[in-house]
């Protein structure tokens, strides 16, 4: 009978084996078990902001349709309905919370006159274009601060978050395809 040392000081470097309550888990059970993984990492990257969650599944080896379709809906899932969330904030802090809800009109000005000028589209915009500052989270707070038309605002935050998965999706499948020349 083997054992293994306190220190790792014998051990070969082969990947540490994943055992289930039978004993080990076969190949497939550890593709599956790392494909899950892999799936709840991109899911929670998305939640922040779908050019990483898209970014991130190109990179872990997800076929591109599926890339866009995890990044996308689980961005979509959370965004619009934290844009109600968020206009009932705003009018509970109307009453409660002056001070934090003057701070949040500063902080979305600077995105105010081109939303204003633009509309829907503005917030489409405010999503799709990569720029520092930019978001479905950002364009949620500025629809919801200009007391937008919930329904068209969610068109236009659902518009903008695929827009902007395509186009991480890519810029991440093109980078990766140059990749080989640069080895």
């Amino acid at each position: 009978m083997t054992t293994i040392p306190a220190d790792n000081s014998t051990l070969s470097d082969k990947p540490p084996m994943l055992y289930n309550r039978l004993g080990r888990l076969n190949r497939s059970e550890v593709a599956m078990h790392q494909f899950l993984d892999h799936l709840v990492e991109v899911i929670l990257y998305s939640v922040w902001d779908v050019r990483i969650g898209v970014t991130m599944a190109v990179v872990n080896d997800f076929r591109p349709a599926w890339a866009l379709a995890i990044g996308t809906s689980s961005s979509i899932a959370t965004v619009i309905p934290s844009y109600g969330l968020l206009r009932r904030f705003l009018l509970w802090s109307r009453r409660y919370l002056p001070r934090t809800r003057e701070r949040l009109f500063r902080l979305t000005q600077r995105h105010r006159g081109r939303i204003e000028q633009y509309g829907y589209l503005g917030i489409f915009l405010l999503i799709a274009v990569p720029l520092p500052g930019t978001g479905p989270w950002t364009a949620a707070l500025c629809a919801s601060l200009l007391r937008m038309d919930p329904v068209r605002a969610s068109m236009a935050l659902a518009g903008g978050i695929i827009a902007a998965g395509l186009l991480s999706l890519g810029i991440a499948e093109g980078i990766l395809s140059l990749l080989p020349f640069f080895s």
